[in-house]
């Protein structure tokens, strides 16, 4: 079926704005928001309204608003756990193609300690091994339904596992993992093709890192997240601890296996 709209889910530090801006840049859909989309200078005016301590919760309840906002139309933040209910019931949910992208756990874990993007942690500038047994705060627009997890390593069981529940009930539903697209970008791009049509006859990558402070190429990250480096940039015993809390079941069926 050729779907008329597309969503991208990807949890933070996973390529899910890099995704996005292929889909944009290659394929004509209609792409549904999943940030946060008010305007940086409105949003700071509003906060100078509280006292500076206050800033980061306000700021925080705000994007909870906006997901809540975008939730029946757009199926909310693109870093939520899929709202399986919504999906379900929503007309426009099977003219939809929905996209995730995923990394291996242990480089989303190494992508998240290098970069939280969490306002509700108290402290960010802890080393990996103290980081991957902190309790992770949630978000309402995590829509996992608690308010803290015992580390950041359930946050990938719990999302991962939302991912396959939305494998299971969507019409039309794609599994990228982020690190195929730097190894086989062109089948990655094709496999998105059979859903929504193509502009051109090729495919357009984006050459430079989507992150404003990155001043990476995607020749730099080909080169980075290969798996068989995972052994060589992670002490043993960090990499034990992961797999002992990892989900396997959910690693399995996402395509990814331990490397020691």
């Amino acid at each position: 079926m050729t779907c008329l709209f597309t969503k991208v889910f990807g949890e933070r530090n996973t390529g899910a704005t890099y995704l996005s801006k292929l889909i944009d840049k290659n394929f004509a859909t209609d792409s549904l928001r999943g940030d946060f989309g008010v305007d940086r200078r409105v949003m700071r005016l509003v906060l100078q309204n509280y006292k500076p301590k206050e800033r980061p919760f306000h700021s925080n309840r705000m994007q909870d608003e906006y997901h809540e906002r975008i939730l029946y139309s757009d199926f909310g933040w693109k870093h939520a756990a899929p709202p399986i209910d919504v999906i379900r019931a929503a007309p426009h949910a099977q003219s939809t193609l929905f996209v995730l992208i995923t990394k291996h756990p242990v480089h989303f874990l190494t992508s998240l300690h290098a970069r939280p993007e969490n306002p509700l942690l108290d402290d960010t500038d802890i080393s990996f091994d103290k980081f991957l047994i902190e309790e992770w705060p949630l978000a309402a627009r995590d829509n996992l339904d608690m308010e803290t997890l015992e580390s950041p390593i359930e946050l990938w069981n719990r999302k991962m596992q939302a991912y396959l529940r939305l494998i299971e009930i969507a019409e039309n539903v794609i599994h990228i993992r982020y690190e195929d697209i730097l190894s086989d970008f062109e089948d990655q791009m094709d496999r998105i093709s059979e859903y929504i049509p193509k502009i051109t006859a090729g495919y357009g990558n984006i050459r430079r890192s989507v992150k404003a402070k990155d001043n990476m190429r995607f020749e730099d990250y080909q080169r980075r997240y290969k798996f068989h480096k995972l052994k060589v940039d992670h002490k043993k015993r960090d990499l034990e601890y992961i797999y002992r809390k990892i989900d396997t079941e959910t690693m399995d069926a996402l395509g990814y296996r331990e490397v020691m």
